[in-house]
């Protein structure tokens, strides 16, 4: 019989919540015993799960793509740290400060990377591109570490910070992380709200959606929320499924997991 050889790995995953287990502020794996050491903070929309214990696609996809890539500490956080049972309500989440608070002391740790994965769902709710907004001022302290999912072969250049389940699905494997790029004007709208490229961007000037009128349209918030964004840590959105949400002339699809996905551009 010819000898063996055994491998083995510790992989330690720690979650922190608050009391009521109603939020999720953070989720860490740590694989022991592995050198040389090296971390990433990855920034998600918000947490699916109160289990420690269970593996979502999500997360499986994180850990298959980046323990390769040399990581031995990721950590998890998110825009939001509350926990829907459905699907994300952004209208509904009454104060958000503590979870911004949470994620800037996470940042004073020291990561070797930070990989923003909140995707291109919710583009136009006001409440997430106001999270938004607030995390690439945060970051901009750090944006030598900032960096964001691509796939190896370029297909999906066009879209900035890709949802780790989207990147899993359409180019499981193919991941490379590029330099998120910051937009010196306007952070706003250009660089934390899936803002398509200045072609694209162009084509579509005249359809953006206009300003929300208020009380009128601020009364739709929550009803909106369903409809437009049926998913919670899904982020499945491709080149025409991205122009269309932008424009105007479709609205975010999201998806679970069990979900059929738009085909990916060839």
């Amino acid at each position: 019989m010819e000898k063996l050889s055994t491998e083995s790995m510790t992989v330690e995953r720690k979650g922190i919540f608050d009391k009521n287990h109603k939020k999720r502020f953070e989720l860490t794996f740590t694989c022991r015993d592995r050198k040389p050491e090296k971390s990433i903070l990855i920034i998600g929309l918000n947490p699916a799960s109160t289990d420690v214990s269970i593996l979502d696609t999500t997360t499986t996809f994180i850990l298959n793509n980046l323990i390769p890539m040399g990581y031995t500490t990721m950590t998890v956080c998110n825009l939001y740290a509350d926990l829907f049972s459905k699907r994300l309500k952004p209208s509904e989440v009454a104060n958000n400060t503590e979870n911004r608070k949470y994620l800037e002391e996470v940042l004073k740790r020291g990561f070797d990377a930070v990989l923003l994965g909140y995707g291109n769902t919710f583009l136009t709710n006001k409440f997430v591109k106001e999270e938004k907004e607030h995390l690439l001022k945060l970051l901009k302290t750090y944006k030598e570490k900032v960096v964001d999912i691509v796939d190896d072969k370029g297909e999906y250049e066009r879209l900035k910070a890709t949802h780790p389940l989207m990147a899993g699905r359409y180019f499981p494997n193919r991941w490379k992380l590029r330099p998120f790029e910051f937009e010196e004007k306007d952070t706003l709208k250009e660089a934390g709200n899936g803002k398509l490229p200045e072609k694209a961007g162009e084509d579509r000037e005249k359809k953006l959606p206009g300003k929300i009128k208020k009380p009128e349209k601020e009364k739709k918030e929550k009803k909106q929320d369903e409809k437009d964004n049926p998913n919670q840590d899904s982020e499945p959105v491709a080149f025409a499924e991205a122009d269309k949400q932008v424009s105007g002339e479709e609205k975010d699809t999201g998806g679970s997991d069990s979900e059929d996905l738009p085909h990916p551009p060839h």
